[in-house]
């Protein structure tokens, strides 16, 4: 056989086996030119059928080998076949069990994803491989990341393929964005209610030895919408005696003050008798372009992306006590400034070589990011003597500056037919620069020098990550695998404050703040998988190990203003230490014929611990740190399922999570008690039907379910109904969208839908106990936009 073909055996039979083994077959010619099975099974049907709806509504199932890509949990998630429904990325991850988003400031704001119970800052998020959590944010706001361009999205739960640089107690969420191929052309125009728009366009093309692709998208939206205020009526009896009080006592005293509370309590009983708000301050603007070229060796690409937006006030003020104080949110303005805004520019450029040498694989890739991150106050609502504003740090208006380089090499080894090593180390530098207001002001004697005092204008991190992992088959009938990986990972952040920022005598009064701190850590951590296949239809499958996640800028330093670095008896900095734990899942897999249909369904428990978990506290008077005051255990189950008959097409999926944490307070010194998880609900689910009567016709509807969640952790010694009310606990919450696809033309698809049809995203409620007597309701602190229509006309050429 000559050398050439016997080589291309030896690949494809390299890569077969990987992907029996459960091995992530890296991006590269390799992986591009195996399976030719996967291949042919992923390709739609438009060439027999002109007027296709293509892969979402006819084909059955996914792929086998997307259920390999880690030994353990994984779902794959492809944009495409949601063509024209206008989802977004939180709504993907909507759709996966064990998975919860939460939309901080409401839909469009900022919104974050945990796993399986863990908080926000416990999942990494990758784009191609690439980390994108910054060392300045607490968590990745995954309604920043564009979807338009994304071929697939991968969740991993439990075990974290070597892959993936450090270690996520909750896991990982990796966007592969599209591949170019085949000379193409698409436009996408869509429109919504609220003032919402979109457009998109795609190309690729054949260049030198490659393709490359182009892909430029736009997205804006007004996003103000209308909702009842509940905490308004509540109040309206009391502000009406108040005001006649006022009324009464202006009469027979005249004096300015009383004056002022009359036309306060006024205002008071005019927004207090109507209830009717509309949000104010939900616009943005989103702009997004991608370039890429690929091949078999090399990869380039390059991305800018731009977010341009309001912040929408809180309706809780500072607590969700204040709820009722603050009927007014939306009618007038009652905070410091009016119209905060904010803009965010990212910048990315990623180098990728690939390459196979006999039993080796390997790779290397080198990338930089750049982001700037401005907040401005656009109108100042109080006089100049105000504390707040003229003399605490970025309040007025603040830049963040943050480069990031990082290198990587990873690749495959086969030791033998039945073993095969996977193996990664990269290396990453963040330097973070800080600009705002009153950040040069020297400091005195008031109460907020110690503020002042610990203002950090520059910040490093530097980060280095080394994993392997081995795949080895155990029995000679390829039914039994074992998967051990091992990782180490390290971080050393070091904090700067520039400049005299201290009048003479001053500094032995704060001497336990420094110019310059530093902090580093790092431990190796292990993780195990064991497979059992049983037969075609069942497979069994474990995993467990432990888990040291590495803090980011952000939890160590604070954010300047609101969040500081910890302080401990004002004699020393203690930087809060990274969390740990441990987590165990065991999952069985089934696919055969059920009710007439092509089934897929696996059920997974899960079960974790963590300890060190962070913990953010009031530790001023007017600021805030993180401390290692938490600790807990979570299990629960997962369900997906899916059903295909010949027209029809049915997904459930289904979480049920438990939590049980535990807080101490590090200022007071008190030992562990009973907390309430805060924004977990305990139960949550998914369901979406397809019907695809003909090629060129398609009706969709789907049900999103989100139970009873808390909204505070403290938890009320008297128990009972005391105890449940301290909680602040959320109404359950159920959406429901739905929409058509018609494709009247082989390039042409035309989809109109409508999200959250019973309007309950602005209905949310909130049982609070302002009052123990009379428990009542409040609104969430950021509403959500309700009932949507939308357009959406997509044309290939």
């Amino acid at each position: 056989m000559h050398w050439k073909a016997k080589k291309r055996t030896y690949v494809k039979k390299m890569a077969a086996c990987a992907l029996s083994l459960g091995i992530m077959v890296p991006s590269t010619a390799w992986a591009n030119k195996t399976p030719a099975k996967a291949k042919i099974i992923t390709q739609s049907n438009d060439d027999t059928a002109a007027y296709d709806l293509g892969r979402q509504t006819v084909e059955a199932s996914r792929p086998d080998w997307e259920t390999k890509l880690s030994p353990g949990t994984v779902t794959i998630i492809r944009p495409d076949d949601y063509k024209g429904e206008q989802k977004e990325l939180p709504d993907f991850l909507k759709m996966v069990p064990g998975v919860h988003v939460r939309e901080v400031n409401g839909k469009g704001q900022y919104t974050t994803v945990t796993v399986r119970g863990s908080t926000a800052a416990q999942v990494g998020i990758f784009v191609d491989g690439v980390l994108c959590n910054l060392g300045g944010d607490a968590a990745v706001d995954i309604s920043t990341i564009p979807i338009k361009n994304v071929e697939r999205i991968e969740i991993y739960r439990g075990y974290i393929p070597s892959r993936f640089g450090g270690t996520y107690m909750g896991g990982v969420i990796n966007i592969v964005t599209k591949k170019p191929t085949t000379e193409h052309t698409s436009i996408e125009i869509g429109k919504s209610e609220y003032g919402g728009k979109q457009l998109s366009w795609e190309m690729s093309a054949p260049v030198s030895k490659g393709s490359l692709m182009l892909g430029i998208n736009y997205e804006s939206n007004k996003g103000d919408f209308p909702y009842n205020n509940y905490a308004a009526p509540r109040e309206l009896a009391e502000s009406l005696d108040w005001y006649e009080f006022y009324k009464d006592w202006d009469a027979k005293e005249p004096a300015d003050w009383k004056k002022k509370w009359l036309a306060y309590y006024k205002s008071c009983v005019q927004a207090e008798s109507d209830t009717h708000r509309w949000r104010k301050y939900n616009d943005r603007k989103n702009t997004s372009i991608l370039t890429k070229w690929q091949n078999d060796h090399w990869m380039v690409k390059a991305s800018y992306n731009k977010l341009d937006r309001h912040l929408p006030d809180s309706l809780w003020g500072d607590s969700i006590l204040d709820a009722v104080i603050n009927n007014q949110v939306d009618l007038r303005d009652i905070y410091y400034v009016d119209g905060r805004r904010q803009k965010l520019e990212d910048e990315e450029l990623l180098l990728q070589h690939r390459n196979t040498n006999k039993k080796l694989e390997w790779g290397w890739m080198i990338d930089y990011l750049h982001q700037n991150k401005e907040y401005k106050a656009e109108h100042i609502l109080v006089g100049d003597d105000d504390v707040h504003l003229n003399n605490l740090p970025l309040r007025k208006w603040s830049k963040y500056r943050s480069n990031k380089y990082n290198g990587q090499i990873d690749g495959t080894y086969k030791i033998n037919n039945r073993q095969m090593l996977d193996f990664q180390m990269n290396y990453s530098h963040e330097r973070m620069n800080i600009y705002g207001s009153n950040m040069d002001k020297v400091l005195g004697d008031s109460d907020i020098a110690n503020i002042l005092g610990q203002m950090r204008n520059r910040y490093d991190q530097n980060i280095l990550n080394f994993q392997v992992q081995d795949t080895i088959v155990l029995d000679k009938n390829n039914t039994w695998f074992i998967t051990p990986s091992w990782r180490y990972n390290q971080s050393k952040i070091t904090g700067y404050s520039d400049g005299k920022r201290f009048k003479v005598g001053q500094e032995h009064r704060y001497h336990w703040l420094h110019p310059k701190d530093e902090q580093t850590d790092g431990r190796g951590t292990w993780q195990i998988a064991l497979k059992k296949i049983f037969n075609n239809h069942f497979t069994m499958r474990m995993t467990g190990g432990t888990y040291y996640r590495l803090l980011n800028m952000y939890e160590i330093a604070g954010d300047g203003a609101g969040i500081l670095p910890s302080t401990f008896n004002g004699r020393n900095s203690v930087f809060p230490q990274p969390e740990q734990g441990k987590q165990f899942d065991m999952s069985a897999i089934w696919k055969g014929k059920a009710l007439g249909a092509d089934s897929n369904a696996t059920i997974t428990y899960f079960w974790r611990s963590a300890d060190r978990m962070l913990q953010l506290v009031r530790a001023g008077l007017d600021y805030s740190s993180y401390f290692n005051d938490n600790r807990g255990t979570i299990h629960g189950f997962e369900l997906q399922n899916r059903f295909k008959w010949h027209k029809f097409a049915l997904d459930l999926r289904g979480t049920y999570t438990k939590v049980d944490p535990e807080r101490k307070n590090t200022s007071v010194g008190y030992g562990y008690s009973s907390i309430w998880p805060t924004y977990q609900p305990e139960w949550e689910g998914n369901m979406r039907l397809t019907c695809t009567p003909t090629n060129q016709f398609a009706v969709f509807g789907e049900m999103h379910y989100t139970g009873k969640y808390y909204t505070y952790y403290g938890k009320d010694y008297r128990g009972g109904e005391y105890a449940e009310l301290s909680g602040k606990p959320a109404n359950l919450l159920i959406v429901v969208n739905s929409g058509i696809k018609w494709k009247p033309h082989k390039n042409m698809l035309l989809t109109f839908g409508c999200n959250d049809i019973l309007d309950q995203g602005p209905k949310q409620k909130i049982r609070s106990n302002i009052a123990y007597t009379v428990p009542g309701y409040v609104n969430d602190e950021f509403p959500l936009q309700g009932r949507t229509y939308y357009a959406t006309l997509k044309y290939e050429f």
